[in-house]
């Protein structure tokens, strides 16, 4: 929708001009009078000086010399003759002189007030053109009708062995494309959603890539843990046939051949070096940002033990990064065992004592938030000082499941990488949705599906702006995707580069459980993240092979 601004138009002021004072004028009419008879006086003279040539003057016949009655008529009449040619006279000098003084006084007088009152830089607002106006929309590729365009979501929900997993990137997906469609659309036309389960299943993923290469334009959202194979994703042929590949802006993107997908751009940054083959050394980027705060200001010497998720080897070659980069700051591992969801609270125990046996005052977990309320419920259980340890979690810990835990859980740390939702007030799209997910603790899933649907929107008006909405296709999509080296979600989330799969997004805000509330402890102004560059650190290693168990 288009927005009307206020139109600043700054004219040029004059100042009034300065006139001439009273006695000024008067002053200056007497000085003109005075030079008008001292040229007279000097030319009557000049003609009655004496003649130095030597010759002898002629003679003259004498006259008779006048009355004094004529004498005193001529003298009053050339008196009046005289005043009347030098009123005259100075008059004219008068209004001359007086019109060059007063030209040159009011040009410099406006040279002045010209030079005071430069003009402002004019405060205007281009006109918005609407793209839709006189077009005639058309079919520009699979997926895009003359009104509608498809994009399809693919999400881990039907999984007996966790059923619903991720039904919140479905809702987040629909929620978008209901808020755009409610401002009138995408690249003038209704965005239409279709829904594919993957059901944590290899096989169901691959079919999701092959709906989604002869119905949709692009995926949005995907949130599948089995993105084993990419070829039928990469290579899908468009509507003319180039096997470009399906734009697929997915949220996480565990396994090797989906993060270096070259048409896949996950708002859950991979941060790890592509292609890879999927064993050996390999570069990758992880945030330390919130254990370096804990390290300057809560406790400066940390030892403890990570619970690393090792349900999957791509879950383990994601964690192990992180692991080893809390090393590099200087943490102390006391412990690095294996986690599963499927882990029962007793098993913890075993945890708890490699603690009590080390001191341990940290305590991390790279699994969710049922592992981190197992953990700390056990702890209680066999009596460890649990306020003598620093709980920390990532954000599988940002539910309401976890608050429903109540005190077991209190002074866990719990650290994101964009604006918590209670933040609305701070951020416009943020805000928006929330309104549109219509749930007060929505999953972060719902938030992560919600920007993919942002960076899809971005990009395409970014081509709408540049050729028209006729000029969207998938090829045209991909080319702004990839050219995009830094992407906030509008000042939600923490930006991202997606020009490569390396860099990680360098920003965080670390919250607290405090009286069953999530509340924020750093940055401590509401509506801000860390972003210094400290908050990164690279390490290059064969990732797989670093899992201890």
């Amino acid at each position: 929708m288009g927005k009307t601004g206020t139109r600043y138009t700054v004219g040029r002021q004059m100042r009034a001009r300065r006139s001439f004072e009273g006695g000024n004028v008067k002053h200056f009419r007497w000085l003109i009078c005075l030079l008008a008879v001292f040229a007279l006086v000097a030319a009557a003279c000049g003609g009655n000086d004496d003649d130095d040539s030597g010759a002898a003057a002629p003679d003259v016949a004498p006259t008779e010399a006048p009355d004094d009655e004529m004498d005193d008529d001529m003298d009053d009449e050339m008196d009046e003759s005289m005043d009347d040619e030098m009123d005259e006279s100075m008059d004219d000098e008068m209004d001359d002189e007086m019109d060059e003084s007063m030209d040159d006084e009011m040009d410099e007088s406006m040279d002045d007030d010209m030079d005071d009152d430069e003009p402002e830089p004019v405060a205007t607002e281009e006109p918005e053109v609407d793209p839709c106006e006189a077009v005639d929309l058309e079919a520009t590729d699979i997926g895009i009708t003359s009104d509608t365009i498809t994009v399809l979501v693919m999400a881990d929900v039907g999984s007996p062995l966790a059923p619903g997993l991720f039904q919140g990137s479905i809702d987040g997906v629909k929620a978008w494309a209901d808020h755009v469609n409610s401002e009138g659309g995408l690249a003038c036309r209704q965005v239409e959603v279709i829904e594919h389960d993957s059901a944590i299943n290899p096989t169901e993923t691959t079919n999701g890539f092959l709906v989604a290469c002869e119905e949709a334009f692009a995926l949005v959202g995907t949130t599948a843990l089995f993105a084993l194979d990419t070829t039928d994703l990469q290579s899908c042929p468009d509507a003319a046939g180039n096997d470009i590949g399906v734009p697929d802006f997915a949220y996480i993107t565990t396994e090797p051949p989906h993060q270096c997908s070259v048409v896949t751009f996950a708002t859950s940054r991979p941060n790890s070096e592509c292609p890879y083959a999927g064993t050996g050394p390999r570069a990758v980027q992880s945030q330390v940002g919130h254990v370096q705060w804990l390290l300057e200001n809560v406790e400066s010497n940390l030892n403890g033990v990570y619970l690393v998720p090792s349900d999957l080897p791509s879950t383990i070659a994601s964690t192990m990064p992180q692991l080893r980069s809390f090393q590099e700051l200087g943490i102390v591992i006391d412990g690095e065992p294996g986690v599963s969801g499927f882990t029962t609270q007793s098993e913890y125990g075993a945890y708890i004592q490699v603690m009590r046996d080390a001191d341990s005052n940290f305590a991390y977990t790279g699994s969710d938030d049922q592992s981190m309320i197992k953990w700390r419920s056990e702890a209680e259980a066999q009596g460890l000082d649990v306020d003598s340890i620093i709980w920390m979690c990532q954000l599988a810990c940002y539910t309401p499941s976890f608050l429903e835990a109540g005190d077991v859980i209190e002074n866990t740390y719990i650290w994101l990488w964009f604006l918590p939702f209670d933040e609305v007030d701070h951020n416009q799209e943020l805000a928006d949705f929330m309104v549109a997910i219509d749930n007060p603790f929505p999953p972060a899933w719902a938030a992560g599906s919600w920007a993919d649907g942002v960076l899809f929107e971005q990009v395409v008006n970014g081509i709408v702006a540049e050729g028209g909405p006729n000029a969207v296709t998938r090829q045209a999509v991909l080319d702004g995707a990839r050219s995009l080296t830094s992407f906030d979600v509008n000042g939600w989330w923490s930006p991202a580069d997606y020009s490569t799969t390396e860099n990680i997004m360098p920003c965080f805000m670390l919250m607290q459980v405090q009286n069953n509330d999530f509340v924020r402890v750093h940055p401590t102004a509401p509506g801000e993240l860390d972003c210094d560059a400290d908050n990164v650190v690279g390490l290059t290693k064969d990732w797989g092979a670093e899992f201890g168990g």
